[in-house]
């Protein structure tokens, strides 16, 4: 039997969809950084839970990076991955060397020093193309103090560019809402409200 939707029923269905991506997509952002915070303190004996509350924008930037290095050196088991990814996040999101330093002694004496600098090369550049393309949306910067605070965006922006080109003002109004809702993170509501409007915007043009 065929069955016949409306025109809004479709949409509505689209817009449940893409909310439900990125419900998996902020899932699994938080999965990531529980595992990996749980085997550095299992290898290293490191505690990383003073940063559980940027676990997704953590994830967000470092997980990207962390997939590529796993399709690039498949040969590389769970805990060199994460021997990884602490590094990054070591390097990108705190200031302390004492840690850094523990994490890049196991590196070299599990020689992933190769693939730890390869990581490096990646997070740089995902950084620089992250970096100019928030900066490039009609934004005061000065409100922003560290932009790399929002690369929960990230893994996202798929889910904003089909909004984009697809959805009313109405779907982007409430795929805005619920991405905020969603995201349980020390941010001013109404700048990054703003921002992904901005982002809606962009891939609208």
């Amino acid at each position: 039997m065929k069955i016949i939707i409306s025109e809004s029923q479709y949409k509505k269905i689209l817009l449940e969809e893409r909310e439900n991506n990125l419900k998996e997509k902020l899932k699994n952002l938080k999965s990531f950084f529980k595992r990996v915070s749980e085997d550095t303190k299992n290898q290293v004996g490191m505690d990383l839970n003073f940063l559980t509350t940027w676990g997704v924008t953590i994830a967000g930037f470092v997980m990207p990076v962390s997939d590529f290095i796993e399709g690039r050196f498949p040969e590389l088991t769970s805990t060199d991955l994460t021997l990884i990814s602490t590094g990054i996040i070591l390097t990108y999101y705190h200031s302390n060397k004492k840690m850094l330093g523990t994490i890049l002694e196991k590196i070299k004496e599990k020689e992933l020093v190769f693939e730890f600098d390869s990581a490096l090369k990646v997070a740089s550049k995902l950084k620089d193309v992250f970096l100019n393309f928030i900066e490039s949306l009609a934004m005061p910067t000065a409100k922003i103090s560290n932009m790399l605070a929002y690369t929960f965006l990230i893994p996202i922006l798929p889910e904003l560019y089909e909004v984009a080109q697809t959805g009313s003002s109405v779907d982007i109004k409430e795929i805005v809402e619920r991405s905020v809702a969603f995201l349980s993170v020390s941010f001013s509501g109404n700048l990054l409200k703003r921002m992904i409007y901005e982002i809606v915007k962009r891939f609208k043009s």
